[in-house]
């Protein structure tokens, strides 16, 4: 009868270790996959709430900073001054200072954008982001100036990191503006008020019914059996 060789203490605290380690990487791995689910879970949020955000701006005309329509930026010169400089026209900020360039000027009218006031409390992702409020980063309508509650300062500051990290720096922008060679920014239209539903006009009244005579009372008679012949043609 063979016997069986017992294994010493090294090689019992050898498994035990390696055991331990092989459980240890299993639960890493199952906590990196969790987290990926969860990650791509988030991204998916995240990309419906976008598209329906989009798909809302789209609807009312509304513009970030930087914007030519709804979800695409400027991609000239010529487009970023002028998208600036209408939002600093709604914003009651001074134009394109001497010496400033294009680079400059956003800047100064993107600190302008993420502290504006006037909507303080709101925002237009309604409470659903825990980065976005406060009323600040307001949207734009080019074409009537008319502003509106965007995702707000702590989005732009807090969350995406300001102007240094946010902002895209188009090739030239860091050359001096040439005041004189400004062109004047286009009217705005006037916003259209909703016209009052006219109104309905009334039925028209029916005639009162005729009044009749009711009798006060009915009568009834004999009439003999030769009568009725008579009345019905029988003789």
């Amino acid at each position: 009868m063979q016997t069986i060789e017992q294994p010493t203490p090294q090689q019992l605290s050898t498994r035990k270790s390696n055991l331990q380690r092989k459980q240890r990487q299993r639960a890493r791995e199952k906590a990196r996959s969790h987290q990926a689910m969860v990650d791509h879970l988030e991204n998916l949020k995240a990309e419906r709430m976008n598209a329906q955000g989009l798909a809302r701006r789209i609807q009312r005309s509304q513009c970030m900073f930087g914007e030519v329509s709804p979800g695409v930026d400027a991609r000239t010169l010529d487009e970023a001054l002028e998208v600036a400089r209408e939002m600093s026209r709604a914003l009651n900020a001074p134009e394109v200072k001497e010496g400033e360039s294009l680079l400059d000027f956003e800047r100064r009218i993107f600190d302008e954008w993420v502290n504006y006031d006037k909507f303080v409390g709101h925002n237009d992702a309604g409470g659903r982001f825990p980065f976005a409020g406060g009323g600040g980063a307001p949207y734009l309508n080019r074409e009537t100036g008319e502003l509106s509650p965007g995702h707000g300062k702590d989005y732009w500051v807090e969350h995406c990191g300001g102007f240094d990290e946010c902002w895209k720096v188009l090739p030239g922008a860091r050359n001096e503006i040439g005041l004189a060679s400004l062109p004047k920014l286009k009217k705005l239209k006037k916003r259209e008020e909703p016209k009052p539903e006219p109104n309905a006009t009334p039925a028209p009244t029916p005639p009162a019914p005729i009044p009749q005579q009711q009798p006060n009372a009915v009568h009834f008679m004999y009439v003999s059996p030769e009568a009725h012949r008579y009345l019905n043609g029988s003789k």
